[in-house]
């Protein structure tokens, strides 16, 4: 009897050994000293220290000293549990259950776990750029206002552009000479010295209506009939068929002047003095709202 006992005793120390170093071990690895550990666990030092030196004779019962290991192995942030489950208080009870040193939780060390928490990190900050820019709203581009009300104003046929008249000699002396072709023997060019507004009829439609600035030269082609109306007559000066250039009327008034082409005869009409200065600003005042949208 007295040797089966002393067989139990060094059952348990054996056992306790293994564990008590495990247990020493994991203190250590974090600078942790048996006051500090009598503190978490509310275990006695002596106890622990009993506990990690196998020393039998100050722990209490074999039931207990489990309790003892499980408090003091979740302490020290292993798996107190499994840890107390390794001490078997009788030897008939199971060994056939796996070493805590050869666990999963034993082999995880806090330099894992960093890995694993920066590798986690990157993971969600890549998802997250990935849904911003699949989100975010696309940018358009919207169009020159400016341009599309100046397309809105011209009208579809334009008129053949000439280079501008050369310094502020007498009329006729800059304008270019372009001979007139056979299928359209009416050439007239305008020569704008001051704002104006101006319509040119071709053939019987209407080629342009608007206002054009000072220093602006146009060159208008028809087949049979070309007509002028302006109404700055003083300000819109004009050359039929490369011949030399003159004055529609005079300022502030309304003029129109029809060209054809059978005779090359020109239709005169200045309209009355009273009527020139409000016919020329409701022209201009129309031009400079349609300008002003």
């Amino acid at each position: 009897m007295k040797r089966k006992v002393r067989s139990l005793e060094q059952f348990h120390r054996e056992q306790l050994i293994e564990i008590g170093g495990i247990l020493r071990q994991l203190r250590e690895q974090q600078s942790l000293t048996l006051a500090v550990m009598a503190e978490r666990t509310l275990i006695r030092p002596a106890l622990l220290a009993a506990l990690e030196a196998a020393d039998l004779e100050q722990l209490p019962e074999p039931i207990y000293i489990r309790g003892l290991i499980k408090r003091y192995g979740d302490q020290l942030d292993g798996d107190g549990e499994l840890l107390a489950s390794q001490f078997l208080t009788h030897p008939s009870q199971g060994r056939d259950r796996p070493a805590w040193q050869k666990s999963a939780a034993a082999q995880l060390r806090p330099l894992h776990l960093y890995g694993l928490y920066v590798l986690l990190l990157l993971l969600s900050i890549s998802g997250l750029s990935y849904w911003f820019k699949r989100n975010s709203p696309q940018t358009t581009t919207l169009p020159n206002l400016e341009q599309t009300l100046d397309e809105q104003v011209e009208p579809s046929a334009r008129p053949i552009e000439d280079e501008a008249i050369a310094g502020d000699n007498t009329a006729g002396e800059g304008t270019a000479a372009l001979s007139p072709s056979d299928a359209q023997p009416i050439q007239v060019r305008t020569i704008l010295r001051s704002q104006s507004w101006i319509r040119v009829t071709v053939d019987g439609e209407t080629e342009f209506e608007g206002v054009l600035q000072q220093g602006e030269t146009k060159l208008w082609v028809a087949s049979e009939v070309l007509t002028l109306r302006v109404g700055n007559a003083g300000g819109v000066w004009v050359a039929y068929n490369n011949q030399q250039a003159e004055a529609m009327g005079e300022p502030g008034s309304v003029a129109e002047i029809t060209y054809r082409s059978e005779d090359g005869t020109e239709d005169d009409a200045e309209e009355p003095n009273a009527d020139n200065a409000r016919e020329g600003n409701r022209r201009l005042a129309q031009a400079g709202a349609i300008a002003a949208l």
